[in-house]
């Protein structure tokens, strides 16, 4: 298995959903999610090549978040973009609630291990703000970002140019309400695709997470207030996968330090995972998948897989790394409840950069809601380097609950809490 899979299953651990074929009798669970993939719709009136969402509430959160940017960008690639206060608050909304989620820890780990660095949570948030929004000039064209040309769909000419996500296809393709300025945009209908064809090779149909079609897009150009007919002659895109499942996905494979495989297996097919960058390395202009067939007959590239993430509100809020005086016995590392219940803390662990372990000990408890703890951390238990390291916690089964790094510098200030 492959880094790849191992971001894909943690994803469907968080906030991603099981995309299933319209020919599976595989029933949906709603409490999960999914989304019914139709592949052969060809001979049908009125085709749609996704339909039948569940969308638990509990996951709608980081979908809803990147959903109110995409009025934020200029539709053709080749105008300036304005940028106001309100828009860039809603990145940084955004990347808050994805930053630290199942799938980016993932990515983040393997980051780590492949550039053999320390990757601080704040460095993370950094190094996504830069790859996915940041803006750059390519080809001529005044303000690119990756975001844009991924999530949302750009216009080149009479072409779409990216728009690789499949939820925005699901919005654009009339299957909910969304917008509460119709008014002021005249003509502005919910269904905005036109399916064309699949286009399917090598037993595609067969694999529900992903899909190559054609289509038109009646692209809404915010800026002028109009309807503009573009077409997309071959698209591709996962589905089913979440907004920072999709991120994680393409921030590994664009980052130059971790050298990630240019192939990924994920449950069952083979994909080449296209990447361009900006001129100078640094943002990501297109990231999507190309189904190149089965897997049954490919050994997939042999690379470490992180410990799987659970999931949930108990996380590390911050630890004194570095105690004034003598470490062993000073340091200490608090954990806070996120949640509207009660966490007990039976059968949790704290677990070092050298994977030595410490139970969090039984006289704590339980965390209130919104609440927190202090665990000392005795002489000969874990230990947190002054020269960097990582702190994880881990549930009563033996999966990641969270966790964090800190940099040499940051564990270099004596006597200073480092918050996560």
């Amino acid at each position: 298995m492959n880094i790849y899979q191992a971001i894909w299953d943690a994803d469907q651990s968080g906030s991603g959903i099981k995309p299933l074929l319209a020919t599976s009798d595989a029933a949906g669970q709603e409490e999960h999610g999914f989304i019914r993939v139709l592949t052969k719709t060809e001979t049908l009136r009125d085709p749609n090549i996704l339909f039948d969402l569940a969308l638990p509430q509990h996951k709608r959160t980081t979908y809803d978040l990147a959903q109110a940017l995409f009025d934020n960008y200029a539709l053709d690639e080749q105008h300036a973009e304005a940028e106001t206060p309100e828009e860039r608050e809603e990145i940084h909304d955004l990347l808050d609630a994805v930053v630290d989620s199942a799938p980016m820890l993932v990515a983040r780990q393997y980051v780590e291990e492949a550039t053999g660095t320390s990757v601080s949570s704040a460095r993370w948030y950094a190094t996504l703000l830069e790859m996915w929004f940041r803006t750059f000039r390519g080809g001529g064209d005044p303000a690119l970002s990756g975001f844009e040309h991924v999530f949302v769909g750009e216009q080149e000419g009479p072409k779409v140019q990216g728009y690789h996500f499949w939820y925005k296809y699901y919005l654009d393709d009339g299957m909910v309400q969304r917008e509460g300025n119709r008014a002021a945009f005249p003509g502005l209908d919910d269904d905005r695709i036109v399916y064309l064809r699949g286009q399917y090779k090598d037993g595609q149909e067969q694999f529900a997470e992903s899909v190559t079609i054609s289509y038109k897009w009646m692209a809404p150009d915010y800026d002028a207030k109009v309807l503009r007919p573009l077409t997309k002659p071959t698209g591709g895109f996962f589905v089913g996968c979440s907004v920072e499942g999709l991120m994680a996905l393409g921030t590994v494979r664009a980052h130059l330090g971790a050298r990630a495989p240019k192939e990924a297996v994920i449950n069952g097919a083979r994909y080449e995972l296209k990447v361009f960058r900006s001129e100078n390395n640094q943002h990501i202009r297109t990231f999507y998948p190309i189904y190149l067939g089965p897997a049954s007959d490919v050994t997939p590239p042999d690379v470490p897989v992180p410990d799987p993430v659970e999931p949930g509100k108990l996380r590390i809020l911050a630890a004194l790394v570095n105690p004034q005086g003598d470490d062993p016995g000073g340091e200490r590392v608090m954990l806070a409840n996120g949640g509207s219940q009660a966490v007990s803390l039976a059968g949790f662990v704290l677990r070092d950069a050298n994977r030595n372990r410490l139970a969090v000990p039984d006289e704590f408890g339980t965390i209130p809601a919104r609440g927190a703890v202090t665990v000392s951390l005795p002489k000969g238990s874990i230990q947190l380097s002054n020269k960097g390291g990582e702190i994880t916690l881990l549930t009563p089964g033996g999966k990641v609950a969270h966790r964090v790094s800190y940099s040499k510098a940051q564990a270099r200030r004596e006597g200073e809490v480092i918050y996560f």
